[in-house]
């Protein structure tokens, strides 16, 4: 979390343009969003060391769903692909969340997030076991429970927002974090708001789904900056 923070206060120097802000009352709206993420990734081995270990550069794609009713929740899914040379997933995040807060100068978001990992491969220490009863080599397909949380801060007399999103689940043996900061501008279009975004994001797993060793072997970091754009319409 060192990482994380320190870019939220990199996003946050960073704000040195002004231009005046734009803020629109809707009652329905949709938000489509892409990522381009390039992080790289560590994984624990058997004997508690943390390895480097070379991450394909990702992309993240989401689509949320807001409406004025306030007991339903809002919706949103987001889908990041993982691919690294000892593991591999697809994490598709469901969630559903409620403004807790929401002013000309601040928003906050809290819910539920159900995340999937779907087609993971995890290799053990890279190497081919021989022992069927503990395969080096393990398949997993699982789902986890996060608590979410999802904060936005306006800097006054610009289009700049600072933003941090964070998903933080634990039970039996596995642990899940996925976070993320940093800084984004709005440029209000017509009837659609424009959203470009660089920021920091950080996935922390602790997998505790595999036969022959626990989650502390099978502990997964992937981090690294990301650009984004989104269209909120």
């Amino acid at each position: 979390m060192n990482k994380l923070s320190l870019a939220t206060v990199v996003a946050s120097a960073a704000l040195v343009m002004a231009v005046p802000a734009h803020s629109a009352e809707k009652e329905f709206t949709t938000k489509v969003a892409i990522d381009a993420w390039f992080p790289d990734g560590k994984v624990g081995s058997k004997d508690g060391a943390v390895r480097d270990n070379d991450v394909d550069a990702s992309q993240a794609f989401s689509i949320a769903f807001e409406h004025p009713y306030p007991i339903l929740p809002n919706v949103k899914v987001r889908y990041t692909p993982v691919k690294a040379d000892r593991f591999e997933y697809d994490q598709i995040d469901y969630t559903g969340y409620y403004k807790l807060l929401e002013t000309d100068g601040l928003q906050f978001d809290v819910g539920l997030t159900l995340t999937q990992f779907a087609n993971g491969e995890f290799n053990k220490g890279g190497s081919v076991s021989t022992d069927p009863a503990q395969p080096a080599n393990q398949s997993f397909s699982e789902t986890a429970i996060n608590m979410y949380a999802d904060a936005s801060m306006h800097i006054p007399n610009t289009n700049f927002h600072i933003f941090g999103q964070y998903d933080f689940g634990s039970s039996s043996d596995t642990r899940t974090m996925d976070g993320q900061a940093g800084v984004k501008y709005i440029l209000p279009v017509d009837a659609v708001d424009v959203e470009f975004k660089l920021g920091y994001r950080v996935m922390d797993h602790e997998f505790g789904y595999f036969e022959g060793f626990d989650s502390d072997q099978a502990n997964v970091m992937v981090d690294g900056w990301f650009g984004g754009l989104s269209f909120d319409f």
